[in-house]
């Protein structure tokens, strides 16, 4: 499951709309890991690091690295930005208790730093803690600009029961074209939980997907897809990557929709490679990608009884709007 980050960087990047899907070579390797020094690195260039970590191609790459890499400074020196740095690249693996135990270390030393208060916020919801998660939105009075905290505070409200509610005053209390990136993104995903495609569309369609994280990426593929067009989907994510192979799960999976619906049905490639993807996965049970596993065997290659146990799995991890439905789906299907 990919979860949404509050802050992330963006620049920008056309795409080729009216071009032929891209279709990978029979022969191209499923992933392909990079190393990078990250010893010498200082607290910024970390940083850094960690944020383009958030981008299409990169998230499973440098997750090792950041992580055996934080974890010794954070031994070494846990000071509040290392401490937030290592929380958030436990958070990517749901390692939430952990996370939530760093990020509660780190605002006990400084009560105002208030990307440990989004991530524990974003934590808190994606565990169905709403009314801790609120809590925690609402902390942040007197130490940021009220919207980042509506954009928080309605962001969990609209996986509380409150979504149309929550959509409309989010949209009113910020004018559009002083938005920022992420409030975009939530307003975007609200929309499309609302079957308002057209409308999630407008929200995010000036953002860069090249440096947007993969949470927005798959949004926007997702946006795109229940438009039902495929063809916009199969041109622009492989053109995100040099390396097609290193495309994230979640992101071959809605490539393998999109060629499944496709009005060439001989394109088979991204379907292939998805397959061989969920293979690695199973093998290794790698809860992570439960999500992932779920949406393949609901999907793709339809096997109920597998999508109900890998969406179980995923429950277990994650409680937002989105998995409650997957779950649902799930159990339908094995009827």
């Amino acid at each position: 499951m990919i979860t949404r980050a509050f802050t992330y960087l963006c620049l920008l990047i056309s795409v080729n709309a009216g071009a032929e899907p891209y279709t990978p070579a029979d022969d191209e390797i499923i992933a392909k890991a990079r190393t990078i020094n990250t010893a010498h690195l200082n607290q910024d260039e970390l940083m850094t690091l960690l944020i383009n970590s958030q981008q299409v191609g990169q998230t499973e790459l440098r997750q090792g690295l950041l992580k055996n890499q934080l974890q010794q400074r954070y031994a070494q020196s846990p000071t509040p930005q290392i401490g937030y740095m290592y929380a958030r690249v436990l958070q990517r693996e749901h390692q939430f208790s952990a996370a939530l135990a760093i990020t509660d270390a780190v605002l006990k030393r400084d009560p105002n730093h208030v990307n440990t208060h989004l991530l524990r916020a974003n934590m808190l919801m994606v565990q169905g803690d709403f009314k801790a998660a609120k809590q925690q939105c609402l902390k942040l009075l007197a130490l940021t600009a009220m919207d980042v905290i509506n954009t928080c505070t309605f962001d969990v409200l609209s996986q509380d029961g409150q979504l149309a509610q929550s959509y409309q005053s989010l949209a009113n209390s910020i004018t559009s074209n002083k938005q920022s990136d992420n409030t975009r993104h939530v307003l975007a995903e609200m929309a499309l939980r609302l079957n308002k495609p057209d409308e999630a569309i407008a929200h995010i369609q000036s953002l860069p997907l090249k440096t947007a994280p993969v949470s927005l990426v798959v949004l926007w593929a997702d946006i795109y897809l229940a438009q039902g067009n495929y063809q916009k989907v199969l041109n622009t994510l492989p053109a995100l990557v040099n390396e097609k192979q290193n495309l994230e799960d979640a992101l071959l999976l809605r490539l393998a929709i999109a060629e499944q619906h496709y009005n060439d049905t001989s394109l088979k490639q991204w379907q292939n490679l998805m397959a061989q993807r969920v293979a690695l996965r199973e093998l290794r049970q790698d809860s992570f990608h439960a999500s992932d596993l779920a949406h393949y065997y609901l999907d793709i290659n339809k096997q109920p009884e597998k999508a109900l146990y890998w969406a179980k799995i995923n429950w277990q991890q994650a409680k937002l709007n989105a998995d409650q439905q997957l779950l649902t789906r799930a159990q339908g299907a094995s009827l």
